[in-house]
């Protein structure tokens, strides 16, 4: 038989938590947990949260395609037409707007000159075809919605030439290339000319010691993206239109 002593030293090996021992664990796990919970928190505002890395990739994106986009369909204007000039198969509008009911397009015509002149709409013309038939020419446009801050690809359904008095006649088919709220500020547009616009990468004369091929009309493409306070512009040359 075990001695009293025996007994109370068992009792003291065998002994569980305190409860302030309990108290403590419950503490640091309660710590550890809010802690996780603080990180997570964290990590989905900066992945899915308003500047986050999700939206700011699929801002960046929609504004690079859309852009190039852009770009790709402005190096048309006045292609397959004889001696084409801005303010006659080029125009820039201000205050545009592309009614979203009739598609029918206003605004206000800017006179294209030496100096920059500034719009949220081009709209020109083109003879993709080289048709003889004047009635086969096709009008493209860009419009920058200043409301919804949307950038929008235009196309004539029908026949659009005179382009300087059809242009607000025409009904038009519209292509989103950047959607609405998706950029803090809208795309804004400008022209001018003879402004020895310098298209396809062409370098200085000091550099290469030729004449580089110049472009009579410039347009620029300014956006923020999604960069708070950056500014950032794609130049466009036109080379079928002169001054």
């Amino acid at each position: 038989m075990m001695t009293t002593t025996q007994v109370a030293t068992r009792r003291r090996t065998q002994s569980g938590l305190s409860l302030i021992s309990l108290m403590v664990g419950m503490a640091i796990s309660m710590f550890a947990v809010l802690g996780a919970l603080a990180l997570y928190r964290s990590t989905t505002q900066t992945v899915f949260g308003e500047g986050g890395l999700v939206r700011s990739s699929l801002q960046d994106g929609q504004l690079a395609s859309g852009l190039l986009s852009a770009q790709i369909a402005l190096q048309g204007a006045g292609y397959g037409i004889a001696a084409p000039t801005s303010g006659t198969h080029l125009l820039l509008l201000s205050n545009a707007s592309l009614n979203p009911d009739t598609l029918v397009l206003s605004g206000t015509l800017q006179t294209i000159g030496a100096a920059v002149k500034s719009g949220n709409a081009l709209v020109w013309i083109a003879n993709p075809g080289l048709s003889a038939n004047s009635a086969d020419f096709r009008c493209l446009g860009l419009v920058s919605d200043t409301t919804s801050k949307a950038l929008y690809m235009i196309q004539s359904s029908g026949a659009c030439h005179p382009l300087t008095t059809q242009w607000s006649q025409i009904t038009w088919l519209r292509r989103t290339l950047v959607d609405a709220n998706v950029q803090t500020q809208a795309v804004s547009l400008s022209a001018q000319n003879a402004s020895n616009c310098w298209p396809y990468g062409s370098v200085p004369k000091a550099i290469s010691g030729f004449d580089p091929p110049t472009a009579s009309v410039m347009i620029k493409l300014g956006y923020s993206g999604s960069v708070s306070g950056a500014s950032n512009t794609y130049t466009s040359c036109l080379a079928n239109l002169s001054s």
